[in-house]
């Protein structure tokens, strides 16, 4: 059972005011090309949290040819989910850095099993809202298929439903993903993406909060913001786990 608590605030004639708002602690969560990364980059910018994408740490270490980008290659190129365990360890090692317990965090697509969700909460990792965008698998898949990505920006554009600015420098350097690329590939994601996705809801149904992602971006960006607001209760729980 959740308990919704308020930070207490320091009265006017304390030596010492607390911060009324403690850093968030997100989880936004949807398909492939449902929208988060344009939704997270207008939350970072609001709220000022770290982003936290496990999904984008690898392509991060497949791009630098690390040791353990070239162990996960296969996974991602696959359309594959890497193993819980892996996953795990990449979100707790980041969780731990000092900018994340400043700032506080948004978990992008992050758990996505039900072992994962139940591994966060036991290790105490325990998330304050929970979000996510609906989208039909179809115009996911139609999504995934046209986006491009500026690798400077980290905008995300889409040759049909938002195409990139008539500027040659920027179209010059959009990239397509490589788990992009193949229909089959594509596929695969979101058929793991819906295999996975109903025991993480379960986990975390007294949190989330979903949201309309077929609507216009800017209308669902104002959604969300307006829903993770600075006087917003926070989600603590008493004595049990969701």
């Amino acid at each position: 059972m959740m308990q919704v608590l308020r930070r207490p605030t320091a009265g006017p004639d304390s030596l010492v005011q607390e911060d009324p708002t403690p850093p968030p602690k997100i989880v936004i969560m949807g398909g492939p090309g449902c929208g988060k990364g344009s939704v997270s980059r207008a939350i970072i910018e609001k709220f000022g949290v770290v982003h936290i994408s496990v999904g984008d740490i690898l392509r991060e270490h497949i791009a630098n040819e690390t040791e353990f980008g070239s162990q996960v290659e296969h996974y991602v190129c696959e359309g594959r989910l890497i193993p819980d365990e892996l996953a795990i360890n990449i979100v707790r090692e980041r969780l731990e850095r000092p900018d994340v317990k400043e700032k506080g965090y948004i978990l992008d697509n992050f758990p996505r099993t039900g072992d994962q969700a139940e591994a966060i909460l036991d290790m105490g990792i325990i998330p304050e809202k929970f979000l996510f965008i609906d989208v039909t698998e179809l115009t996911l898949f139609e999504r995934c298929r046209g986006r491009l990505t500026d690798p400077e920006t980290g905008i995300i554009y889409h040759d049909r439903f938002a195409p990139p600015p008539d500027d040659p420098v920027i179209i010059a350097r959009l990239v397509t993903r490589e788990d992009d690329m193949e229909e089959a590939t594509v596929s695969r994601r979101l058929e793991l993406f819906m295999e996975n996705m109903e025991s993480v809801l379960d986990i975390f149904d007294d949190i989330k909060m979903e949201f309309e992602g077929e609507q216009q971006l800017s209308t669902l960006i104002r959604d969300v913001l307006a829903y993770i607001k600075p006087d917003a209760p926070l989600y603590a729980r008493a004595a049990t786990r969701p």
